[in-house]
Parts: C-alpha cells; structure tokens; sequence
C-alpha cells in the first residue's frame, strides 16, 4: 500500500485549528500509522505506550487536555472501567477504540445537554440529536 496516495487529501487541505489527541496502546504497526494519519491532518499527537499502565494514561490526559482520546488494541476487548473514567474528563469528549483484531472502530462520546421541556428529552430518544448510523454490517466472525 502507498501510504503517499492516501496522504494526498489530508496533506492537501487546510486545517482550521490544531487539535490534540492522545494515542495510547501497545507499539504495533496500528500506532504507528494512526499517527502518520492524524499528523498529517495537523493533530498534535501524544503517543504513550500501554505499557507505561491505565494511571499513567489518566495522568497524561489531565496534563495534556485533548479532545480526543485513542485506544489502540491488538485484540477486541473494552476495559469499560477505563473508559468510564476517559468519560469522565471534562475536556475529552471522544474515546476512540481501535481494534487491530477485527478492523472494528468504536466511538464514545460525551454530549452534556440542557433540558428545557419534555420534547428535548423526546428529541434525544428519537435519535433527532444523535442520529443511529450504520457504516457496514458486521460481518460473523465464521464467514
């Protein structure tokens, strides 16, 4: 694969603003060019190593405040007390999971609204703020 074509629209747009995000997970491959990528949009990535442990990563998001937070994974599995405390920080408002397994991307996010009448709870039950969309079946796992 060349990485330059897939570069090409990424090098060739103008962000509007820097944006930080943390990418943490084991030093494979995945790391690597997930970085590449976000660079090369202009994110400023802090890359950690999970070997450093789930303290070092919180510690490291307080210091740094990014908006995004990335999990690399060589296996699908979620760590839901992490990421609960991810949800918790009040300027990361996305924890991305990427899973090197099964090419499945997961996207957490925090969305703090106000409630003035019952028709804004409705709204968000219908899905009127938070649109339920699919990018592709999942394939089983036998197939």
């Amino acid at each position: 694969m060349d990485f330059t074509e897939l570069l090409g629209p990424i090098e060739n747009s103008t962000p509007t603003h820097s944006q930080r995000a943390v990418l943490w997970g084991p030093e494979i491959l995945l790391m690597d060019s997930v970085e590449l990528f976000l660079k090369a949009a202009a994110w400023e990535v802090i890359k950690l190593s999970s070997e450093c442990g789930v303290d070092h990563l919180i510690q490291r998001v307080n210091a740094v405040k990014p908006i995004v937070v990335i999990l690399c994974q060589e296996r699908d599995s979620n760590d839901f007390a992490l990421l609960m405390q991810l949800a918790r920080i009040q300027f990361c408002l996305k924890v991305v999971v990427l899973s090197l397994e099964s090419n499945l991307v997961q996207v957490y996010g925090k969305h703090n609204l106000i409630m003035n009448d019952v028709s804004d709870l409705l709204s968000v039950v219908d899905h009127e703020y938070f649109p339920y969309t699919r990018l592709k079946e999942e394939v089983p796992a036998n197939k």
